[in-house]
């Protein structure tokens, strides 16, 4: 049987095919060919292999597991203040479901040294002067294409301020109004 015929045997792709052969669960026969060798499989192995691919697989879902008091898991009380980090102790590996972790609490510490959990305030779509065809999109309701449209015609002011354009809410407004 050459690789078509087998994958076909098998119900899977040629690719899938030869991942079996690499992962050795599928032995190969080259035999010399007219223009390059050609793999030849056999086909008692083939039918023994397909009865191995259908058979199902039962996994748990959730896999349970009881934990007595004596192996509840020991968190670090970790701390930021004045510059040191306190609160490292003896910790295990094992939490509960929704238990903040040892690496999830260093991860954090990380993020407010380097700055990186300070944002800007955020503002609401309803209170900005200026918006984005996002948010224009978002507050009218309308396509970003009619939007475009709009401004390439003059029907709405708008202005590229970076790297995208910026209307002005007034502007926004009377281009609504306009279309009624």
């Amino acid at each position: 049987m050459n690789k078509q015929e087998a994958a076909d045997f098998l119900d899977v792709s040629v690719r899938a095919l030869e991942r079996y052969v690499q992962q050795g669960k599928i032995s190969v026969r080259y035999e010399k060919g007219k223009t390059r060798p050609t793999a030849n499989f056999d086909a008692t192995e083939l039918e023994a292999f397909k009865k191995e691919l259908n058979q199902p697989t039962i996994k748990p879902a959730v896999e349970t597991r009881q934990i007595t008091t004596e192996q509840q898991p020991k968190t670090a009380n970790l701390t930021y203040s004045s510059g040191e980090i306190t609160g490292f102790g003896e910790v295990d590996e094992i939490l509960e479901f929704g238990e903040i972790g040892v690496v999830d609490k260093l991860s954090s510490i990380i993020e407010l040294l380097l700055g990186k959990g300070e944002t800007q305030p955020v503002v609401s779509i309803a209170d900005k002067l200026l918006l984005t065809l996002a948010e224009a999109q978002a507050l009218t309701g309308l396509s970003r294409e009619m939007l475009r449209d709009a401004i390439t015609s003059d029907k709405l002011k708008a202005k590229v301020i970076g790297k995208g354009w910026r209307i002005k809410r007034s502007d926004l407004n009377t281009y609504v109004e306009q279309l009624f």
